[in-house]
């Protein structure tokens, strides 16, 4: 089938007659293999010289006043294999008809496409750094068979990828995290995509390490026509439903595009997880004379999740599954889930465009993203610790004992719903508490499920000028300002019978014998004022309230030009970053240190990085890349206790990565592969964790600060061309990714900010978290000339580790009378045993009267349905007395995990017309 493209396009170029020049050159039409309709906006460019140009409405292009020599053409689209034509240019100006293969992940269509979410390490799904397909061969498969293990690129946290949207960055201001829950179920809308790899720099910016994408939204350049689809899943909801238009350039100038989305339900393997979602997206664009172009985006996806929490390994053999979630009980015959995701934040966006000239471009735009987000959890004031899981709750705790052996029964029972939230018991504790007068008639909840707040304020203005110069060298620069204001509170969500909800810190109250009010008062003014804590009722604030603020600025800019075969790129960006705290309540515990603005943290950032290619011929290139960069913290680490007070985290720094890389690539035809090499190291990271501290018997704030790492690897990937569509494919990707230091840690006592410890974590030489370290895929996949598609792939993993609780390595706990062998016991990481997945996919469409197209693609993940498959988890950072012996010892907590899903599937059905 490839072969016949090739005879197609080479007899094209040699018998299609030339118009005589005095300098030669080279016209044509681009057109589908499928369909053999024109394709416009094929961006088309010419090496060397790195030329660029785009087909118009009929699929043309041309390039006119050439020398006579050897050039390579290289044909680029959304949902179209990458194709590279040698030609040969004289003193005629040659006439090629080229013909598109559409991309193998096309058959596919958006089922390859997960609906992933970024959440906290208790949450059940997670983001891998590399989303969205890529034309990189490598990145290609990982993207796609990867994702199941949570893999990262290289070991990358996501915040190291730069996601933008019509060229505006959006990760996250607080946390650095890439932003895919916002648009999360508007595949449609967001499937154009420009993607670079590793540390090459992207069009729209320098980029981090793991590569730059932005998503090109504009109604101009998104492909005419309806698309609707229907999806059948059980993985991780029932059902989805998409329809999405694109209108195209009309005569006019106008063009217009929407998407509306819905995803519901649950699925076959753990219980109380659902969605409730919504996608809405708009966008209009007008190109008015003189090359002026203006466009306004709104879009936004409304989502309400039921969560999955983790659970400790003896749990799940009580139960006999791994997949128990302990988030949920029955009430009134429903499930009901204590953990729900609920968030709302538009995006609305206004570019301009101004084509100068033929060489010349600015583009300038804003954005502003508002809205809620919340996650709901379970709180209780003085009571039984309603989660089911408990450790006080489980046989081990009372192991050798006539309860312990009842408890075991019972769980493996489910002896009066044990293994689940008892929502009854919680509406009768509350409905029986004694009225207080203080606060009026009523019953005090004793417990609730409040909703924690972090509800982002973000505002985006940039602006870009590029240039090719006479040479066909290339310019890129912006100017970037981000002013974000995010308020963290928490409100009452449902007072579970209750009447209110008396606003104290309950850990304050404990620590400090409760004889003295004003230690625990979460919010003085009120206080003050009444005489009393607030009682607050449904959907009012409590605990805490502040503004996190980030004021960001940056400036960049990008250089690329030819020296004969070696093109080279290089680019910097310097900018600054001020991060406060502002405290809405005066905490009784912080008086002075609590409300209003806090000392204001800057600092100074900046990248720099080159990139380089050598193409030996069309058929082999090679890359090298280096870069250092140096960035602000993220907020949530800068501050040590952000909820309670403006004090800055101890040893914060700015963070500084040096990264360098280098491959091979060969393409000729379906034939590619690439091998790389890479080495990074990280400086200076700061994390802050939150608990309560068994040891200390009090709530601790944990702030670890010089925590350094360094990652290195291969990465290799081919995919061959066997016979007749048949094709054979592969990807290995071997990584050690390990902290290279002790990091400094300070204990803090969170009621008054006293030193309970501090020393070194003892942490160098142990792994990276959460990632398989080693990652390999073999795989077959057939494509028939009457566009049916089956792919059967093997995935094996080795090399994953459990993240680590810095408190088991510390000297604090490790000289509490413990023996060498328990020192060695409690600091070793466990390691996950290795895996084996088996993934199969099917697709074909049909193409009617060359305008309709009717699909569908079925994948089946897991085909061996193994259910022991670890996939992630953590240690619990709280330590566990130890009663049965005379010293006082500690031991840890179990450590609790996320598992594979067994065999589950997808289906998809589409119809373009």
């Amino acid at each position: 089938m490839k072969l016949r493209t090739l005879l197609l396009l080479l007899v094209s170029l040699l018998s299609l007659p030339g118009i005589a020049q005095t300098m030669g050159g080279i016209k044509g039409t681009v057109v589908s293999r499928t369909t053999r309709a024109t394709i416009d906006k094929v961006k088309v460019t010419m090496m060397p010289g790195e030329v660029t140009t785009t087909t118009d409405g009929s699929g043309q292009f041309v390039f006119d006043n050439l020398g006579q020599g050897e050039y390579t053409l290289v044909f680029e689209t959304p949902e179209y294999e990458v194709l590279n034509l040698p030609v040969r240019v004289d003193k005629m100006m040659r006439e090629v008809r080229v013909v598109l293969v559409p991309e193998r992940n096309v058959m596919m269509d958006d089922a390859v496409f997960a609906e992933f979410d970024t959440e906290t390490m208790e949450d059940a799904q997670s983001l891998p750094s590399s989303l969205s397909a890529s034309k990189d061969v490598f990145n290609n498969i990982a993207s796609y068979q990867f994702s199941e293990m949570r893999f990262n690129v290289r070991g990358y946290d996501s915040q190291f990828s730069d996601v933008y949207l019509n060229g505006i960055q959006l990760n996250d201001a607080m946390t650095g995290y890439t932003p895919w829950s916002l648009w999360s179920g508007l595949n449609d809308a967001t499937r154009n995509q420009e993607n670079t790899t590793g540390l090459a720099m992207g069009d729209v910016g320098v980029g981090g390490i793991a590569g730059v994408t932005n998503i090109n939204t504009r109604p101009s350049q998104m492909r005419k026509g309806w698309r609707m689809s229907l999806v059948n899943a059980n993985s991780m909801y029932r059902f989805r439903g998409m329809v999405t238009y694109a209108s195209g350039m009309q005569d006019n100038g106008w063009s217009y595009a929407f998407s509306v989305s819905t995803r519901q339900g649950g699925n076959d393997y753990i219980k109380g997880v659902y969605y409730n979602a919504y996608g809405y997206f708009g966008t209009v664009e007008k190109q008015f004379r003189n090359g002026h172009r203006l466009g306004l985006l709104v879009l936004g996806a409304p989502t309400e999740r039921g969560a999955q929490q983790a659970s400790t390994q003896e749990v799940y053999d009580l139960v006999g599954n791994n997949y128990y979630n302990p988030n949920w009980g029955w009430q009134d015959g429903k499930r009901r889930n204590a953990r729900v995701r609920n968030y709302h934040e538009p995006i609305t966006m206004l570019n301009y465009t101004f084509d100068i000239n033929d060489r010349s471009q600015l583009n300038v735009a804003t954005s502003l993203r508002f809205g809620q987000n919340g996650y709901s959890a379970l709180t209780w004031y003085a009571g039984p610790d309603p989660r089911p899981d408990y450790y006080r709750y489980l046989p081990s705790y009372y192991e050798g004992t006539a309860t312990g052996g009842w408890l075991q029964e019972a769980w493996m029972r489910n002896t009066d719903n044990i293994r689940h939230i008892n929502w009854d018991r919680m509406y009768d504790i509350n409905r029986s508490q004694t009225p207080n007068s203080t606060y009026g008639d009523g019953n005090r909840s004793i417990n609730m499920i409040e909703e924690r707040h972090t509800d982002q304020l973000d505002w985006n203005l940039n602006s870009q000028f590029s240039h090719i110069f006479r040479n066909n060298s290339k310019l890129n620069a912006g100017i970037n300002l981000r002013r974000n204001r995010t308020e963290y509170y928490s409100e009452v969500k449902d007072l579970l019978g209750g009447d209110y909800w008396i606003d104290v810190d309950k850990f304050a109250e404990r620590d400090m014998g409760g004889l003295d009010p004003i230690p625990y008062q979460n919010n003085m003014d009120y206080y003050e004022k009444y005489g009393h804590a607030q009682a607050v009722k449904k959907g009012d604030k409590y605990s805490y309230d502040y503004y996190g603020n980030v004021l960001s600025g940056r400036g960049w800019a990008q250089y690329g030009f030819n020296l004969a075969n070696l093109e080279i790129g290089v680019g910097g960006e310097i900018g600054h970053t001020t991060l406060w705290r502002h405290g809405l309540w005066r905490k009784g515990l912080f008086p002075d240190d609590s409300q209003g603005d806090s000392k204001k943290q800057n600092y100074l950032t900046y990248k720099v990085k080159a990139n380089f290619r050598y193409q030996l011929s069309a058929l082999h290139t090679f890359d090298a890349n280096i870069t250092y960069m140096q960035d602000a913290p993220a907020f949530q680490y800068a501050f040590v206790s952000p909820r309670t007070r403006n004090a800055a985290t101890p040893g914060v720094d700015t963070e500084k990565v040096f990264g360098v890389d280098a491959s091979y690539n060969f393409r000729s035809g379906d034939f590619r592969a690439r091998v790389s090499g890479y080495y990074t190291t990280f400086r200076d990271q700061t994390k802050v964790i939150s608990y309560y501290d068994d040891v200390e018997a009090t709530f601790s704030n944990f702030a670890m600060s010089g925590i350094d790492k360094r990652h290195f690897g291969l990465e290799l990937a081919a995919s061959v061309p066997l016979y007749e569509g048949l094709s054979l494919k592969g990807a290995l990707s071997w990584g050690q990714y390990t902290y290279n230091s002790n990091p400094d840690y300070i204990q803090l006592q969170d009621n008054s900010g006293e030193i309970k410890n501090e020393g070194k974590v003892y942490w160098k030489n142990k792994r990276v978290e959460s990632t398989p370290q080693l990652a390999a895929n073999i795989g077959l996949s057939y494509r028939s000339r009457n566009n049916i598609f089956i792919s059967l792939d093997g995935n094996f993993y080795d090399n994953m580790y459990l993240s680590m609780s810095p408190l088991y390595r510390t000297d604090a706990v490790l000289t509490q009378g413990m023996t060498q062998e328990e020192i060695a016991a409690i600091r070793n990481q466990e390691k996950f045993g290795s895996a084996f997945v088996m993934n199969a996919s099917i697709g074909k469409n049909w193409y009617i009267q060359r305008k309709y197209t009717l699909g569908f693609s079925l994948s089946v993940d897991n085909l061996l349905n193994n259910q022991g498959i670890k996939t992630g988890g953590y240690e619990q950072i709280r330590l566990l007395k130890n009663k049965e012996q005379s010293t006082l010892t500690y031991e840890p907590f179990d450590a609790k995990y996320f598992y594979m899903l067994g065999t589950n599937y997808y289906l998809n059905l589409y119809f373009r017309f």
